[in-house]
């Protein structure tokens, strides 16, 4: 398995999982479907569709076509404003009706694509008087050329179709929790970390909670006296600002305070976390307030799982080692803990997971991801000391001079069912291999439903 990390394919506000290109669509009864794209979701935004800009958002409905016609598809419209900030319905700090109702050139529409279907009908003619514009698109894979389309309208007045809800949010006992058919992850109320994670296993059922906790940190020496600084998550705290909770994704605006406090120092960390029905994204923003290598001798930040016993049994795998170990709470020397890794991958009787850590440009200048695994069942810690007791992650070291400024990066986790370390290439394919998506407005096509 080879990961080759490609220069930012994302930006904090929303990533794109595909590329919109101009040009004609090839005519649609040349066309067939072929398309093994089951994990990707599509993502575009107003700007891509311009003879749909200025529809209501709420009258724009997404189709496939199948042997039966259309069919409705799960998808929707995530309005931004003008600085390109998501616009929540529940906002704490911020209007929600700034950015108005009707489609915007950045506002973002998403789908999955595994739902897209085959061409429809060649050359029907475009007449249907409760529909206002369409636009054929055609995805593209660029792995093996494989085809498939979806077809987008604006029909003002007619009710939404009724489509399956791939992830959903709730509150409960103090917890936030987000689940779907393939995982439940959850958190603490006023926390930064995840302590709740089940997840679909081989036989079709739920796992039991197979998390302790997430880690997340920053471990360094003061410069000139080599005193060690220790920030770990327990140091963090957080509020969610907002929540869109729609079919294809549920997005959480997450507001953390990390606080240094042998230096009296704090920034804050905001992300806007994103889920789907197969796995979910955090990306993340850094505002680091000062020149830390003026301070520090030396830098390094983790992320990791710390699980739990019913993961005993399962196989931890990641680039610097392929041939991977089993978790089983014993110490395993023989692990290479020194090359770089940007993915890890454990599975086993209790599901599968895969887990992604991409840099911008600038990061990957400056910092080197390192394997993290310990394994120390007989030697309990406290819940908020790193390193854990069934930890897997990553040990991200700096590599050169950290100016303040404002930093970007990644986390993806997925969870494929039914897991297999073939699918892990095709998980990957996310951020290496973006479907292309070819659209076009409807003149002379399919009427719409």
């Amino acid at each position: 398995m080879k990961f080759n990390h490609h220069p930012l394919l994302f930006s904090l506000l929303g990533l794109t999982s595909m590329a919109v290109l101009a040009g004609a669509v090839p005519k649609a009864e040349a066309q067939t479907r072929r398309w093994n794209r089951q994990e990707d979701f599509v993502l575009f935004t107003g700007d891509q569709v311009p003879t749909l800009l200025g529809a209501e958002a709420r009258d724009l409905h997404l189709y496939a076509c199948g042997r039966a016609g259309f069919r409705a598809i799960p998808f929707q419209v995530d309005k931004r404003d003008q600085e390109g900030r998501y616009v929540f319905p529940n906002e704490k700090l911020r209007d929600p009706l700034r950015d108005g109702t009707r489609l915007d050139a950045n506002d973002e529409l998403v789908f999955m694509a595994k739902d897209a279907g085959g061409p429809c009908p060649p050359e029907p003619v475009y007449v249907e008087a409760a529909t206002r514009g369409g636009v054929a698109m055609e995805l593209r894979d660029p792995l093996d050329d494989g085809r498939a389309w979806v077809y987008l309208f604006d029909q003002p007045g007619a009710e939404p179709p009724q489509t399956e809800d791939y992830v959903r949010h709730r509150i409960e006992n103090n917890k936030e929790l987000i689940s779907s058919d393939q995982y439940e992850i959850g958190q603490q109320l006023g926390v930064t970390y995840y302590d709740w994670l089940r997840i679909r296993k081989p036989d079709g059922g739920f796992s039991p909670d197979v998390l302790n906790r997430t880690k997340v940190g920053l471990r360094a020496r003061l410069l000139n006296v080599g005193i060690p600084i220790n920030v770990p998550e327990k140091d963090m705290k957080s509020v969610t600002l907002g929540v869109i909770d729609g079919p294809v994704r549920v997005i959480r605006d997450e507001l953390d305070l990390v606080k240094i406090k042998a230096l009296g120092l704090d920034w804050e960390t905001e992300a806007f976390y994103t889920y789907y029905g197969n796995g979910h994204i955090s990306p993340m923003e850094a505002n680091i307030p000062v020149n830390l290598h003026k301070l520090f001798l030396d830098i390094n930040f983790y992320w990791a799982m710390d699980l739990n016993e019913a993961i005993m049994g399962s196989t931890f795998r990641n680039q610097a080692n392929p041939r991977g170990v089993v978790l089983d709470g014993k110490s395993h020397a023989d692990l290479d803990k020194k090359g770089d890794t940007s993915f890890l991958t454990v599975s086993g009787p209790q599901g599968g997971m895969v887990d992604a850590l991409v840099f911008d440009q600038t990061l990957s200048r400056l910092l080197v991801r390192t394997t993290l695994v310990r394994e120390e069942l007989a030697n309990p810690d406290s819940p908020e000391e790193h390193p854990g007791q069934l930890l897997v992650g990553y040990w991200v070291k700096s590599a050169g001079n950290m100016p303040k400024g404002v930093y970007h990066w990644q986390l993806y986790h997925y969870y494929p069912y039914p897991f297999s370390e073939g699918e892990v290439p095709e998980i990957l394919n996310l951020i290496e291999r973006p479907i292309q998506v070819f659209a076009r407005p409807l003149s002379s096509a399919p009427a719409a439903p």
